[in-house]
């Protein structure tokens, strides 16, 4: 085999291509830029006002002071209990019973009792299990808030408590129903308790 001249060599010999970067920079910069527009307006979707249960300071005995000429508003502390047989409206004069058809309430039973057409329903209701999530009246649980709201104008804050095993859906699905109807907020000031024994 015949070796080349040098200068043949040199006209073979070609450098090195690097690998042009740019469009799959473009396309990162793109994507990032995407995923950040996409998440800030999941955030602000996703906000939920919620506070947590206040419990009284053992060292503050009368608490703020109050002007003797005026009269102490009186509060509703309107909660809204999540049973598995249904749910429960109570205030200060104590719990919504169930209206029978001969016009009496019945306060052992919920507010809103389940919807039992479904026979996933009535089975998680027999076995006392969580129901599923269209098992609840969040149209009727709705209404009553209007109700409420319309007695008591000024009221924004509600106690919501669950019993253990509740699926979240289901609390989310309550405070929807209760925070507002259409246009006009209810009771959108969400303060989540410990299940009520």
């Amino acid at each position: 085999m015949r070796g080349r001249k040098p200068s043949q060599r040199s006209k073979s010999y070609q450098e090195p291509i690097g690998l042009n970067i740019t469009p799959y920079l473009d396309i990162v910069t793109s994507i990032m830029l995407f995923i950040m527009v996409s998440t800030t307006g999941l955030a602000q979707i996703g906000v939920i006002n919620v506070n947590a249960p206040r419990y009284a300071d053992p060292l503050d005995a009368g608490g703020a002071q109050q002007d003797d000429d005026k009269e102490p508003e009186k509060k509703l502390n309107l909660t809204v209990g999540i049973t598995y047989e249904g749910l429960f409206i109570a205030g200060v004069g104590g719990v919504m019973g169930n209206v029978t058809s001969e016009g009496e309430e019945e306060a052992k039973k919920p507010t809103l009792p389940l919807l039992l057409r479904d026979p996933t329903c009535r089975d998680a209701m027999a076995k006392n299990i969580p129901p599923p999530a269209h098992c609840y009246d969040y149209k009727r649980l709705t209404k009553e808030m209007l109700r409420i709201k319309q007695e008591f104008p000024k009221e924004s804050k509600i106690i919501i408590y669950a019993q253990p095993d509740v699926p979240y859906e289901i609390l989310v699905n309550v405070m929807d129903a209760t925070r507002q109807s259409g246009t006009k907020s209810l009771f959108f000031d969400v303060i989540l308790s410990p299940e009520i024994s």
